[in-house]
């Protein structure tokens, strides 16, 4: 296998205690999916860290925050990490991940964030996020970050296809490699194409 095809890309699909991770390789029109799995890096009290700091005060919600953010953290990156060991035993390189964004928003301080219900959904949307993010910066990949909601056009754009074309792909991809293949997969894969893509175009 020639050298470019021996590298892989990491996509994810992050929730608020776990994310779907999609290795991908190989020819830019049609990929290989090397890997699947679910990493938990979240668990009890960790999850759902802006609705538990509500009602506290100001100082032990920040402290309480960066607890959950080093926690989770650390156990991501464990989970990553075995990802990329299994890769590299396949002989495979991995130097790219690529962790989907939230839509931008101003930004917004804790005091503001939970007097709102929305807020405290969208700020924890972006801090698990940004933690499997993080998590892989940690371990040295380098990481790409792309607006979730724009994943399918952007990677249209890139391989110059239409989206609805790259959603039959999608879903012909699936049939081939069978279940767990729902929205999380598909979102994982679509982000790990477009970094397949910044690593061969």
């Amino acid at each position: 296998m020639a050298e470019a095809l021996r590298r892989a890309v990491l996509g994810f699909r992050p929730h608020t205690y776990w994310t779907a991770v999609v290795a991908l390789a190989g020819e830019l029109s049609a990929p290989q999916v090397l890997d699947r799995r679910r990493v938990v890096f979240a668990t009890g009290g960790d999850r759902f860290v802006y609705h538990q700091v509500a009602e506290m005060d100001p100082a032990a919600a920040q402290s309480r925050i960066a607890e959950v953010r080093a926690a989770s953290g650390a156990k991501a990156a464990e989970g990553i990490a075995q990802a990329v060991a299994a890769l590299n035993q396949a002989d495979l390189k991995v130097s790219l991940a690529v962790v989907p964004t939230g839509r931008a928003r101003a930004a917004r301080s804790l005091a503001e964030i939970v007097k709102s219900h929305a807020l405290i959904h969208a700020a924890e949307g972006d801090f698990y996020r940004d933690i499997v993010a993080d998590a892989c910066a940690t371990l040295g990949l380098d990481v790409s970050r792309l607006v979730e909601r724009d994943l399918l056009l952007e990677t249209s754009r890139t391989l110059g296809t239409s989206a609805t074309a790259l959603e039959t792909h999608l879903n012909a991809m699936g049939r081939v490699y069978g279940p767990p293949w729902s929205e999380d997969q598909k979102l994982a894969t679509l982000a790990a194409w477009t970094g397949l893509a910044d690593l061969t175009l």
